[in-house]
């Protein structure tokens, strides 16, 4: 790891460490070129001569510096030395999982964040790709404005190698290493707005009769969670009852809707 105001790479002062994980670290930086801070991912040293880390990262670098959404993080460079690293836009604001450990959401709340996930990961899914590690942490909330970050797992439908994802959000065919389409996404989105309704992590096998029954987002909720994927709903129909559930009067939209909203 590298120390505050290190050259973590040419022309990117630390600032901070930001996360140190087991495949990259992830730094706030300044970025002398752009004369701003910037977030910066880089292979770790002790994993830089693994082509399966580097490759990851570099997936993830090309998909972030090619795609833009409104929702996506947005991706400056990939770099290759002195290792791969990625430059990242910092965004502001809280995790939604920072927000959640503050207070269940409202429902509304909730439907927005849903809304608007499932309107960058229908991007993603559209241009062939799939996330496969939406959860809580892997999103950023900004004055109301939800973003997307982490592709580090990112992945094309069909088979994976190994199993990828997070314990409790992954989807069951994600989580045993089998054929992975957009309802692996569809399993995460649920999963995240379980837990801004509850306040709980979902786990592998939640009791889905918590939500069932509870008003059209609890439903909504519970089917994005059915353990077969060809069960679950469409990104786009999930983003059409969104919809219908921010149209609809408070009273209507569950048990939950007069819970805290976020703070601005």
């Amino acid at each position: 790891m590298s120390q505050l105001g290190a050259e973590v790479a040419p022309g990117f002062h630390v600032v901070s460490l930001l996360a140190h994980g087991s495949r990259v670290d992830t730094y706030d930086v300044v970025d002398l070129a752009r004369d701003c801070r910037a977030v910066l991912k880089v292979v770790r040293p002790d994993r830089a001569h693994e082509e399966r880390v580097v490759d990851a990262l570099r997936v993830e670098g090309t998909l972030l510096t090619t795609l833009s959404h409104p929702h996506l993080v947005r991706g400056y460079d990939l770099l290759e030395e002195p290792r791969p690293a990625v430059v990242l836009e910092t965004v502001p604001g809280s995790t939604l999982a920072a927000l959640v450990d503050d207070g269940a959401m409202s429902s509304r709340d909730t439907a927005l964040v849903g809304r608007q996930l499932a309107s960058v990961l229908g991007y993603l899914h559209r241009h062939g790709w799939l996330h496969l590690d939406v959860k809580p942490e892997n999103v950023v909330v900004q004055e109301g404005r939800v973003v997307l970050i982490d592709l580090g797992v990112a992945s094309r439908p069909g088979r994976l190698e190994r199993a990828v994802g997070t314990e409790g959000y992954a989807a069951p065919e994600q989580a045993a290493g089998g054929t992975v389409g957009p309802a692996a996404d569809v399993r995460g989105l649920g999963a995240t707005l379980w837990e801004c309704l509850t306040r709980e992590a979902p786990g592998d096998a939640p009791d889905l009769d918590v939500l069932r029954g509870r008003g059209p987002l609890g439903d909504l909720v519970a089917d994005c969670l059915r353990p077969d994927p060809s069960l679950r709903p469409s990104v786009r129909e999930v983003a059409g009852r969104l919809d219908a559930v921010l149209a609809a009067p408070d009273r209507l939209r569950g048990w939950w809707s007069s819970r805290r909203r976020w703070r601005r």
